[in-house]
């Protein structure tokens, strides 16, 4: 049993894994144009977690920072992109009049 326990990894490993994971993404999703809108959404979910969020580890606070603006910053370029337009145009008719 110790063989197969040295063998997997530990909890630790795999959150730093994880955090490695999410920070490559981050890189690699929200490009200077959409971070600071991203920032911002990601600031304003925080703000409303409560006080856990406070005490929570600062790479931790990181982490789930990092999460939304990834979030963000990918709706941002899909509705910048034109995806949701119909959805807008059946929603909102009215902004695309004139």
């Amino acid at each position: 049993m110790r063989i197969l326990a040295a063998m997997t990894p530990s909890p630790q490993e795999e959150i730093k894994k994880a955090a490695q994971a999410i920070s490559d993404m981050h890189a690699a999703t929200v490009p200077g144009q959409h971070a600071r809108a991203a920032g911002h959404a990601a600031a304003n979910l925080c703000s409303g977690a409560g006080h856990g969020l406070l005490y929570a580890p600062p790479e931790l606070q990181q982490l789930i920072t990092q999460a939304i603006e990834i979030g963000y910053a990918t709706a941002l370029q899909d509705v910048r992109d034109g995806d949701f337009d119909g959805d807008i145009r059946e929603r909102r008719p009215g902004l695309f009049e004139g």
